[in-house]
């Protein structure tokens, strides 16, 4: 999350159809990912598109975020929660 190039890499990742791994965020989500989280597309000459910051990006159907914390119980506002899949790989020891 702290990448500069973060709003970038991800553009290139929406345009293209790849994978976008943002790893150690915290609790709380920079606001440029919000298009990307909720979805916003539109239709733009034809294609769908997202804007991304100041830019619109054709979106690719193929695009996935995947975001990882290091926080070992975390606990997001309901705002976060209604916006993502939240899934719990913590490992115990028995």
């Amino acid at each position: 999350m702290t990448d500069r190039e973060l709003l970038r890499v991800l553009e290139s990742c929406v345009r293209f159809g790849r994978a976008c791994l943002i790893e150690n965020i915290g609790l709380e989500l920079e606001a440029g990912l919000d298009p990307i989280l909720i979805r916003s597309l539109f239709e733009h000459g034809g294609q769908w598109c997202v804007k991304i910051g100041e830019n619109i990006v054709p979106y690719n159907s193929d695009f996935r975020l995947f975001l990882t914390t290091r926080l070992s119980n975390p606990h997001y506002t309901p705002e976060i929660c209604v916006k993502i899949l939240l899934v719990n790989f913590a490992l115990t020891a028995t």
